[in-house]
């Protein structure tokens, strides 16, 4: 993840992320990988390949699969007209 929502100006809550209005901070502790700079389309291809060599950044943590292993990818945005991400 980008890693944009729990300190950006307009969370009322800075350094915290709810999911619910009343709910407890789903975002302390939570281990990030790759974040900012470092979420680009090259990394994300290097990690689901398994090439560490290919990282640039981040904790240079990868996918270690095998030909019978599936890896299922969710991807969530809002979208825009030529806008991904």
């Amino acid at each position: 993840m980008y890693d944009d929502i729990a300190n950006n100006t307009e969370n009322p809550r800075p350094g915290v992320i709810i999911n619910n209005p009343h709910g407890e901070d789903v975002y302390k502790g939570v281990p990030k990988d790759y974040v900012g700079d470092k979420v680009t389309a090259d990394n994300f291809y290097a990690v689901i390949l398994g090439n560490k060599t290919a990282v640039s950044g981040g904790s240079r943590k990868v996918v270690d699969s095998g030909p019978n292993d599936h890896i299922f990818i969710y991807y969530s945005d809002h979208g825009a007209a030529g806008f991904i991400g």
